[in-house]
Protein backbone atom coordinates (compact mmCIF):
# COMPACT_ATOMS: atom_id res chain seq x y z
CA UNK A 1 0.00 0.00 0.00
CA UNK A 2 2.94 2.60 0.96
CA UNK A 3 4.41 2.08 -2.99
CA UNK A 4 0.65 2.82 -4.75
CA UNK A 5 0.52 6.03 -2.38
CA UNK A 6 4.19 7.52 -3.52
CA UNK A 7 3.33 6.62 -7.51
CA UNK A 8 0.53 8.65 -7.01
CA UNK A 9 2.35 11.76 -5.51
CA UNK A 10 5.07 11.42 -8.37
CA UNK A 11 2.42 11.14 -11.03
CA UNK A 12 1.02 14.34 -9.63
CA UNK A 13 3.98 16.32 -9.70
CA UNK A 14 4.91 15.68 -13.16
CA UNK A 15 1.48 17.31 -14.14
CA UNK A 16 1.41 20.37 -12.33
CA UNK A 17 4.32 22.18 -15.16
CA UNK A 18 2.31 21.19 -17.34
CA UNK A 19 -0.60 23.22 -16.56
CA UNK A 20 1.80 25.64 -15.24
CA UNK A 21 3.05 26.47 -19.09
CA UNK A 22 -0.01 26.40 -20.70
CA UNK A 23 -1.24 29.85 -19.61
CA UNK A 24 -2.17 32.47 -21.55
CA UNK A 25 0.60 35.10 -22.75
CA UNK A 26 -0.44 38.93 -22.56
CA UNK A 27 -1.18 40.54 -25.73
CA UNK A 28 1.72 42.57 -27.53
CA UNK A 29 0.91 46.71 -28.04
CA UNK A 30 -1.08 46.73 -31.59
CA UNK A 31 0.86 50.09 -34.03
CA UNK A 32 -1.70 52.47 -34.66
CA UNK A 33 -2.30 53.72 -38.21
CA UNK A 34 -4.42 56.74 -39.43
CA UNK A 35 -4.58 57.43 -42.68
CA UNK A 36 -4.95 60.70 -43.80
CA UNK A 37 -8.51 62.09 -45.63
CA UNK A 38 -7.89 62.93 -48.98
CA UNK A 39 -7.13 66.57 -49.50
CA UNK A 40 -7.89 68.31 -53.25
CA UNK A 41 -5.80 70.88 -55.30
CA UNK A 42 -6.45 74.74 -54.45
CA UNK A 43 -5.91 77.61 -56.30
CA UNK A 44 -5.33 80.54 -53.76
CA UNK A 45 -6.67 78.75 -51.19
CA UNK A 46 -9.83 77.38 -52.83
CA UNK A 47 -10.32 74.06 -54.40
CA UNK A 48 -10.44 73.66 -58.02
CA UNK A 49 -14.06 71.69 -57.88
CA UNK A 50 -15.44 75.49 -56.33
CA UNK A 51 -13.56 77.31 -58.96
CA UNK A 52 -16.72 77.19 -61.50
CA UNK A 53 -19.28 78.45 -58.79
CA UNK A 54 -17.14 81.84 -58.26
CA UNK A 55 -18.36 84.29 -60.14
CA UNK A 56 -15.30 85.54 -62.78
CA UNK A 57 -15.10 89.37 -63.71
CA UNK A 58 -15.95 89.68 -67.74
CA UNK A 59 -14.38 92.69 -67.65
CA UNK A 60 -10.02 93.59 -68.12
CA UNK A 61 -8.23 96.68 -67.93
CA UNK A 62 -6.56 96.62 -71.50
CA UNK A 63 -3.16 98.62 -71.92
CA UNK A 64 -0.61 100.50 -72.37
CA UNK A 65 -1.80 101.20 -75.56
CA UNK A 66 0.60 103.76 -78.08
CA UNK A 67 -0.80 107.10 -78.42
CA UNK A 68 2.08 109.54 -78.86
CA UNK A 69 4.94 110.17 -78.56
CA UNK A 70 7.19 113.54 -78.21
CA UNK A 71 10.74 113.35 -78.36
CA UNK A 72 13.04 116.19 -76.86
CA UNK A 73 16.31 115.31 -77.62
CA UNK A 74 18.44 113.21 -80.09
CA UNK A 75 22.54 112.70 -79.63
CA UNK A 76 24.77 110.57 -81.84
CA UNK A 77 26.18 107.77 -79.44
CA UNK A 78 29.78 106.65 -81.16
CA UNK A 79 30.66 103.62 -78.76
CA UNK A 80 27.13 102.19 -77.93
CA UNK A 81 28.13 98.65 -78.69
CA UNK A 82 31.20 96.91 -79.41
CA UNK A 83 31.56 94.68 -82.24
CA UNK A 84 35.40 93.56 -81.94
CA UNK A 85 39.03 94.41 -81.04
CA UNK A 86 41.88 93.53 -83.15
CA UNK A 87 45.60 93.13 -81.70
CA UNK A 88 48.87 93.18 -83.46
CA UNK A 89 51.85 92.44 -80.87
CA UNK A 90 55.14 94.49 -82.47
CA UNK A 91 57.22 94.09 -79.17
CA UNK A 92 59.92 92.10 -80.97
CA UNK A 93 60.32 94.32 -84.28
CA UNK A 94 62.45 97.13 -84.67
CA UNK A 95 60.59 97.97 -87.31
CA UNK A 96 56.82 99.92 -87.56
CA UNK A 97 53.89 97.21 -88.77
CA UNK A 98 51.40 98.58 -91.02
CA UNK A 99 48.09 97.19 -89.59
CA UNK A 100 45.02 96.32 -91.89
CA UNK A 101 42.57 94.99 -90.73
CA UNK A 102 38.52 93.77 -91.59
CA UNK A 103 35.77 92.51 -90.10
CA UNK A 104 34.73 88.94 -90.80
CA UNK A 105 32.00 88.18 -88.22
CA UNK A 106 29.92 90.19 -85.92
CA UNK A 107 26.65 89.36 -83.30
CA UNK A 108 24.19 90.74 -83.09
CA UNK A 109 23.30 93.69 -80.86
CA UNK A 110 20.10 95.23 -78.97
CA UNK A 111 19.13 98.68 -78.53
CA UNK A 112 18.36 100.20 -74.95
CA UNK A 113 14.83 101.49 -73.43
CA UNK A 114 14.41 103.21 -70.03
CA UNK A 115 11.46 104.66 -68.56
CA UNK A 116 8.82 103.19 -66.03
CA UNK A 117 6.59 101.77 -69.07
CA UNK A 118 6.33 98.55 -70.49
CA UNK A 119 7.87 98.94 -73.78
CA UNK A 120 6.18 96.10 -76.04
CA UNK A 121 6.47 95.82 -79.83
CA UNK A 122 3.65 98.00 -80.62
CA UNK A 123 5.09 101.28 -78.47
CA UNK A 124 8.60 100.27 -79.59
CA UNK A 125 7.29 100.77 -83.49
CA UNK A 126 5.12 103.78 -82.23
CA UNK A 127 8.39 105.56 -81.23
CA UNK A 128 10.14 105.01 -83.72
CA UNK A 129 7.81 106.05 -86.32
CA UNK A 130 7.72 109.17 -84.35
CA UNK A 131 11.37 109.66 -84.49
CA UNK A 132 11.47 109.00 -88.11
CA UNK A 133 9.48 111.38 -88.76
CA UNK A 134 10.75 113.89 -86.31
CA UNK A 135 14.66 113.62 -87.32
CA UNK A 136 14.00 112.24 -91.20
CA UNK A 137 15.94 109.45 -90.32
CA UNK A 138 14.75 105.62 -90.62
CA UNK A 139 15.46 103.63 -86.90
CA UNK A 140 15.85 99.93 -86.12
CA UNK A 141 16.09 98.28 -82.35
CA UNK A 142 18.54 95.53 -83.66
CA UNK A 143 22.06 94.82 -85.26
CA UNK A 144 22.15 91.74 -87.63
CA UNK A 145 24.67 89.18 -86.79
CA UNK A 146 27.37 89.78 -89.31
CA UNK A 147 25.89 93.38 -90.40
CA UNK A 148 28.97 94.97 -89.40
CA UNK A 149 31.31 92.33 -91.90
CA UNK A 150 33.29 94.73 -94.28
CA UNK A 151 34.32 96.81 -91.99
CA UNK A 152 38.11 97.79 -92.87
CA UNK A 153 40.66 99.73 -90.42
CA UNK A 154 44.37 100.31 -90.04
CA UNK A 155 46.83 101.63 -88.26
CA UNK A 156 50.81 102.15 -88.16
CA UNK A 157 52.12 99.82 -84.96
CA UNK A 158 55.74 101.40 -83.80
CA UNK A 159 58.54 98.92 -82.95
CA UNK A 160 58.21 97.76 -79.05
CA UNK A 161 54.49 98.26 -79.42
CA UNK A 162 51.17 96.31 -79.68
CA UNK A 163 49.01 97.89 -81.64
CA UNK A 164 44.92 98.24 -81.21
CA UNK A 165 41.76 98.33 -83.50
CA UNK A 166 38.19 98.35 -82.21
CA UNK A 167 34.94 98.96 -83.77
CA UNK A 168 31.24 99.84 -82.26
CA UNK A 169 28.20 100.53 -83.91
CA UNK A 170 26.84 103.99 -83.20
CA UNK A 171 23.68 104.69 -81.57
CA UNK A 172 21.04 107.47 -81.16
CA UNK A 173 19.74 108.10 -78.15
CA UNK A 174 16.69 110.30 -77.61
CA UNK A 175 14.21 111.45 -74.78
CA UNK A 176 10.88 112.28 -74.59
CA UNK A 177 7.66 111.89 -73.36
CA UNK A 178 5.17 108.71 -74.78
CA UNK A 179 1.30 108.84 -74.17
CA UNK A 180 -0.29 106.05 -73.89
CA UNK A 181 -3.64 104.89 -72.99
CA UNK A 182 -6.10 101.96 -70.96
CA UNK A 183 -9.47 101.01 -71.31
CA UNK A 184 -11.86 98.62 -69.95
CA UNK A 185 -13.54 96.22 -72.36
CA UNK A 186 -16.55 97.12 -70.56
CA UNK A 187 -16.21 100.61 -72.22
CA UNK A 188 -13.39 100.60 -74.91
CA UNK A 189 -14.27 104.13 -75.64
CA UNK A 190 -13.71 105.49 -72.40
CA UNK A 191 -9.41 105.68 -72.35
CA UNK A 192 -7.48 106.61 -69.75
CA UNK A 193 -3.91 108.78 -70.97
CA UNK A 194 -1.11 108.41 -69.13
CA UNK A 195 2.43 110.60 -69.95
CA UNK A 196 5.48 108.72 -69.57
CA UNK A 197 9.16 110.20 -69.88
CA UNK A 198 11.72 107.85 -71.62
CA UNK A 199 15.22 107.20 -72.94
CA UNK A 200 15.85 104.90 -76.26
CA UNK A 201 18.96 104.15 -77.85
CA UNK A 202 18.60 102.32 -81.01
CA UNK A 203 20.48 102.12 -84.66
CA UNK A 204 20.06 104.11 -87.81
CA UNK A 205 18.36 101.66 -90.37
CA UNK A 206 19.72 102.37 -93.88
CA UNK A 207 23.69 102.33 -93.49
CA UNK A 208 26.14 100.46 -91.04
CA UNK A 209 27.00 103.64 -88.83
CA UNK A 210 30.09 101.99 -87.23
CA UNK A 211 32.74 103.60 -85.34
CA UNK A 212 36.43 102.82 -84.67
CA UNK A 213 39.24 103.64 -82.69
CA UNK A 214 43.24 103.20 -83.30
CA UNK A 215 45.52 103.20 -79.94
CA UNK A 216 48.70 101.36 -78.92
CA UNK A 217 50.21 100.65 -75.84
Amino acid sequence: MRKKAGLCILTFLLVVPAIVSAAPQPEQPQTKVTVAPATETTQNGIPESELDDIVKPRDVIVGPIFHSYDPDGYVTVKKFREIITFEHDNTRNSKPYNMTVTVTRSESQGSEWSGSLEFTGEIKAGILAELNSTVGVEHKTTRATNEAVGAKGDMEVDPGKTGFIRFWYKGRTTDGTVRVYYYNTADPSNRTYVDKPIDATVFVADHMDVFSEAWQE
